[in-house]
């Protein structure tokens, strides 16, 4: 199906009822249980119509994982945006990151699963291009020696900073095994004990 054409109401709604079926096989069942005919099944529909919405299996699980990202995008941003200080921005962003995480619970761990076991033709990931660490990372380092200048942080030198930021980042990305280990698993409290640890590493002493 042509991708930049315009979809209606319909379409919209059962590419969206595929993709939510290959989520929940994927989450529950793992990535190389989620064949078309498996996915097909799960949804009521032959795999033609699948083949109709989604150019190939490749597809479908590129629209999953980055739909992922836009929404988590989109989810974040208005957050952010609203704050006025680096301490606040920072301890937004890690409570936020796990809310979104929280409501998107499936979502996350099928795309964890894509990133580790999907494989191009020379069996290298197929997916960890749509992760741009390195500018998440960036903009924590410029949050930290931001919250030094208003006196809220410590000093950092620019390798401390990225050392901090990259283990804020790791800890937010690391949940998304413990949410395929554990559903019970206590998200608030885990989002407070992130702030907590942050707030005692970067603290002004």
């Amino acid at each position: 199906m042509n991708s930049q054409k315009k979809l209606s109401f319909i379409e919209e709604a059962r590419r969206n009822q595929i993709m939510a079926c290959a989520i929940e096989i994927i989450s529950t069942k793992g990535y190389a249980q989620a064949s078309l005919a498996q996915i097909a099944k799960e949804a009521g529909i032959s795999k033609g119509v699948i083949s109709y919405h989604f150019s190939s299996k490749d597809d479908l699980i590129e629209q999953i994982v980055s739909d992922l990202y836009e929404s988590g995008s989109t989810f974040m941003t208005p957050y952010l945006a609203a704050q006025t200080t680096a301490l606040d921005w920072i301890n937004t962003y890690i409570e936020k990151n796990v809310l979104f995480m929280k409501s998107h619970r499936r979502h996350v761990i099928a795309v964890t699963e894509i990133i580790f076991h999907a494989r191009d033709e020379e069996g290298k990931p197929r997916h960890f291009r749509n992760i741009d660490t390195d500018a998440t990372i960036n903009v924590l380092v410029k949050m930290l020696h931001r919250g030094t200048m208003e006196g809220d942080f410590r000093e950092f030198t620019d390798f401390s900073a990225r050392v901090l930021a990259a283990t804020i980042r790791s800890a937010i990305d690391g949940l998304s095994f413990q949410l395929a280990a554990s559903l019970d698993l206590d998200l608030d409290a885990y989002a407070k004990e992130l702030v907590t640890i942050f707030q005692v590493a970067a603290r002004k002493v």
